[in-house]
């Protein structure tokens, strides 16, 4: 897979999306492409960050769960401090950071109580200016976010400086995964910084985030083993 989608790319990613559990031999046979190539393409997808995983799909309803929409609203410097702040509550399944200073949070639960402390919890929070939440009574539909149609590209971001990559960029691979990367200066300190990282955690030294091209780097290391 080069820098961008081609027809190949966005058929395997139907086939995926369609069944997450189909293998790479059915897939192959589907769409006429040979399995080492299908297992190419998927793991180069996989190392770019664009498949981020694979899951099942369990419905909310049948599992006696109570969902909500909550909106929180935050000034617009606040909103990822909020959103970090709640990230990890175990109610919490999704969050939206919107345009209009505001946090869109869905949130399901079993037990009224541990969602009555959420609240209570949200409400010690002082960047929060205001809060509003609505029961889901239904779903008339669920899907992914990430809609693959005919004209859907790629915007990888240098695994360095963080600038989405133009033209072709840099490809590189270290241990066995491929490292995105928009020029060959961010290359070259990319490359400095992996080296270092690996030798910390060989020597079992945690590394130092000197600054914030660092912890792009460690952040990019990590995803790629």
């Amino acid at each position: 897979m080069s820098l961008n989608l081609d027809d190949v790319d966005r058929k395997i990613l139907r086939e995926l999306q369609e069944d997450g559990r189909a293998s790479f031999r059915d897939i192959s046979s589907r769409i006429d492409i040979s399995t080492p190539t299908v297992s190419a393409r998927v793991q180069a997808m996989v190392d770019v960050g664009l498949i981020k995983g694979y899951t099942v799909t369990l419905d909310s309803e049948m599992l006696g769960q109570v969902s909500v929409a909550l909106l929180i609203d935050a000034k617009p410097a606040d909103l990822d401090k909020v959103a970090e702040r709640i990230k990890d509550d175990e109610l919490v399944r999704q969050i939206y950071v919107l345009s209009d200073s505001r946090i869109l949070c869905m949130i399901s639960f079993y037990n009224q109580m541990k969602y009555q402390r959420f609240l209570e919890g949200l409400a010690q929070i002082p960047e929060i200016v205001k809060m509003d939440n609505s029961m889901v009574l239904r779903s008339a539909k669920e899907s992914q976010r990430a809609a693959l149609t005919d004209e859907a590209g790629l915007l990888i971001r240098c695994y360095y400086c963080g600038h989405v990559i133009k033209d072709e960029g840099v490809k590189i691979k270290l241990d066995g995964k491929y490292h995105y990367l928009c020029c060959s200066v961010c290359e070259k300190l990319y490359r400095e910084k992996y080296e270092k990282l690996k030798k910390s955690a060989a020597a079992g030294v945690p590394a130092v985030r000197s600054s914030p091209e660092a912890a792009t780097a460690k952040t990019s290391h990590e995803h790629s083993h």
